[in-house]
């Protein structure tokens, strides 16, 4: 989900201050090189102490966006996997916006993800990470977006559309002639809960009703977003219990859904439904970045212990970050508690058996990796 500053001048003051203090060719060039040296060490993470060999066949990423270089606030800023909401420290006299953007160009970490300075960096820089990497990734955005980026890396994308976060959304019919034509494969990413709609509102029961009868795969933001959503261009942003899915799963057994960051916090409650509701999945996006890699190992190690390493899937949550496609699949290489069948399972198995990539009615938007 896109948090644009929407307070001009204290976005501008935050990139002025930021700006001069990151040395944005040396983190680039950092960058560069740990892409390079994954082919024989695979990002120099330590797998000997994992247990099992890591998983380097292709890759399905189930968790794209098609965002501008300002899709997050001013172009230009840095990620530090695990710090996004850790140590914020943070004192509400200085307004929230200034804050999250500050922190964007004056990284706390010694390796940070960069992210570019253009439209064209972010779109061939994603395009980029998905070559080296043998993946294909469900991409979500607008319908110029979409049709920019696949022209630029055709056979790469499965296209999804921007839906939910906006009042103007297109109606439940408009989206199915786009759905029957071909232009779209996959009915996400559904972002309702950042204007506080949430998965089992009577808004959103026309298109439960449209995906069911197309037997379309469906993606929804479920669990927390950003630090401070509320504060930033989503005043009516509300966390989303996973337990607003249940009304949905139970009017449509059929529908294959998959909660989006993986419910997270609420891993009771995913567990439940993972339980109850067998035609439900989830991914990780953006987990091998929001969370400390403890809390996110935790979390995800009891979704395993609990014998549901058959329904996650691998995404990046790549918005302005092309490096969160290599974290997110170095994070599950790395996994200590991951057997090499499941880190399979995870970054391709998983997906190709929900999206039915090897059945002629699936999605076909995009090649199988090769």
């Amino acid at each position: 989900m896109s948090i644009r500053c929407m307070i001009g001048a204290l976005c501008a003051g935050a990139l002025a201050a930021g700006a001069a203090g990151v040395d944005r060719a040396g983190a680039q060039t950092a960058a560069d090189g740990r892409a390079a040296d994954r082919g024989a060490d695979y990002g120099g993470a330590d797998y000997g102490e994992t247990g099992s060999a890591p998983y380097l066949g292709p890759v399905i990423d189930m968790h794209l966006h098609a965002y501008p270089a300002n899709g997050n606030g001013p172009p230009g800023q840095f990620m530090c996997p695990g710090e996004v909401a850790a140590d914020i420290r943070y004192d509400p006299e200085i307004p929230w916006p200034q804050k999250f953007t500050e922190r964007g160009f004056n990284p706390a970490c010694d390796d940070p993800i960069p992210s570019p300075m253009t439209d064209e960096g972010v779109r061939d820089g994603t395009i980029e990470a998905l070559k080296r990497n043998n993946a294909i990734g469900v991409l979500s955005g607008s319908r110029e977006a979409l049709a920019d980026w696949m022209a630029a890396g055709p056979g790469l994308f499965i296209p999804g559309p921007n839906f939910g976060s906006r009042p103007a959304d297109p109606s439940a019919d408009d989206l199915a002639a786009r759905f029957r034509s071909g232009e779209l494969k996959v009915f996400a990413e559904i972002t309702s809960q950042y204007r506080g709609v949430m998965a089992d509102d009577p808004e959103l029961a026309p298109y439960w009703e449209m995906a069911a009868a197309l037997d379309l795969p469906v993606g929804i933001h479920v669990g927390v977003g950003p630090p401070g959503a509320h504060l930033l261009d989503a005043p009516e942003f509300r966390i989303q219990n996973p337990m607003h899915l249940e009304p949905v799963l139970r009017r449509h057994p059929s529908l294959r859904v998959y909660m989006i960051h993986a419910g997270f916090p609420f891993v009771d409650e995913v567990k439940a439904l993972l339980y109850v509701h067998p035609q439900l999945y989830l991914d990780t996006g953006v987990l091998q970045a929001a969370l400390t890699r403890k809390a996110y190992y935790a979390f995800l190690e009891e979704l395993v212990d609990a014998g549901f390493a058959d329904r996650i899937m691998f995404g990046s949550d790549q918005m302005n970050w092309p490096g969160l496609i290599d974290e997110g699949i170095d994070a599950i290489n790395a996994a200590p508690f991951l057997s090499h069948e499941q880190k399979k399972a995870i970054l391709y198995d998983n997906a190709a058996r929900f999206l039915r990539l090897d059945q002629g009615g699936g999605p076909r938007g995009a090649e199988g990796p090769h």
